[in-house]
């Protein structure tokens, strides 16, 4: 993911335009000196002479090394290819056997060919991969103790412990998420969905509540993970802001987190809009009506925001009774096109009857338009 090699080519580049500055530097001398006629010609030339070998022989290391570094690389990585086919293939027959795994110590490729088979493999098998991982005492929590180590480097290791998916190594993680770095915070919210359990996932929400990631990262983590989702989310709602409040309705509705629902609905009263939307994108994603709450839906309904009367009119329909009809006949005469057509899906899926009627003999021609369409395309 990361080419290594970085901090020798960066001391090169320095190294080269230093050379090229003190070169430059020499020529303004001589030549400004041979102007006012401090000096001769011979230490002009002299300095030229100087000048043109050293930019010479700097371009000349600089391109060798770059050659050399691109040659270096593309066969290391060859190599590397192939040591990992060789590792999957050997960890893969004891997998299956029922074998022991190949005897340590075990290079980087045999630790990559490992967490390959732990994303891979599920149940038993996965739990076996992952005891190997054990018993490899991989390096990656000793690179992110460690104060030398680059970016990329830990990076590279939050990659690898999210891959490996063990419950302990979340201790290491959690330090990254107060790192003054947005990169590697994201990095470690990634790797901490990755491992934490049980217990684990109480100080995850602690330290994701303190991390003050965006809401699309917050969303992310809480997707990534899926069943365990439940205590990070409540979380988010009891002491989040704005923004955790938002990732954590979205992940209601996506992960369809049923027992979560009712403390979907209060939001429905709030005075941001787009923790409203995202309330409402939650319950009509699981399917959920809000009963008790039909008059919000109506003020919604009549909204100056275009998006709340698109979701209140998909969330109307799941009411299903005799007022929603009501209301989403009269949506149907919404100047907007996304309104009218949310309302016309929802009479489709409370009564294609009434829907007909409405492509029949609605007063409005651009929501009877509508209502023929939807009922075309449900044809």
């Amino acid at each position: 993911m990361w080419r290594r090699g970085e901090r020798l080519y960066a001391l090169l580049v320095v190294l080269v335009v230093l050379l090229e500055a003190l070169a430059l530097g020499g020529l303004v001398v001589a030549f400004s000196g041979r102007i006012f006629g401090l000096f001769g010609s011979p230490v002009a030339y002299r300095a030229l002479f100087q000048a043109l070998v050293l930019t010479g022989v700097a371009l000349s290391v600089l391109s060798a090394y770059i050659l050399l570094y691109h040659a270096y690389t593309a066969r290391k990585e060859g190599l590397n290819r192939k040591a990992f086919e060789d590792w999957l293939g050997r960890f893969t027959e004891a997998l299956f056997n029922g074998g022991p795994p190949p005897p340590l110590p075990w290079p980087r490729p045999a630790l990559e060919a490992l967490l390959s088979l732990r994303e891979m493999l599920k149940g038993e098998l996965s739990e076996r991969v992952a005891d190997w991982l054990h018993q490899a005492c991989p390096y990656w929590i000793r690179l992110l103790k460690s104060r030398w180590a680059s970016k990329p480097a830990r990076l590279e290791a939050l990659d690898a412990l999210a891959r490996a998916r063990l419950p302990e190594t979340l201790e290491a993680i959690l330090p990254y998420l107060s790192h003054r770095d947005p990169v590697l915070r994201l990095g470690a919210a990634r790797a901490g969905a990755r491992v934490a359990q049980g217990e684990g996932l109480g100080r995850l929400a602690e330290a994701l509540l303190e991390a003050g990631l965006p809401r699309g990262a917050l969303l992310e983590v809480l997707l990534l993970l899926e069943e365990r989702a439940t205590p990070v989310v409540e979380a988010f709602l009891s002491r989040g802001g704005r923004e955790e409040v938002w990732a954590a309705l979205e992940a209601i509705g996506r992960l369809k987190l049923l027992s979560l629902a009712e403390r979907v609905l209060p939001f429905l009263e709030q005075g941001d809009a787009e923790l409203r939307a995202a309330a409402m994108r939650a319950l009509y994603r699981m399917r959920h009506p809000p009963k008790g709450y039909e008059g919000l839906l109506l003020a919604a309904l009549q909204d100056e925001q275009e998006f709340l009367r698109v979701h209140a009119a998909r969330l109307m329909a799941l009411l299903g009774n005799e007022l929603a009809q009501r209301a989403l006949w009269k949506a149907l005469s919404d100047p907007s096109f996304y309104v009218r057509r949310a309302a016309a899906e929802g009479l489709l899926l409370m009564d294609k009857g009434f829907l007909a009627r409405a492509a029949e003999g609605h007063p409005d021609p651009l929501g009877r338009a509508m209502a023929q369409q939807v009922l075309r395309e449900a044809a």
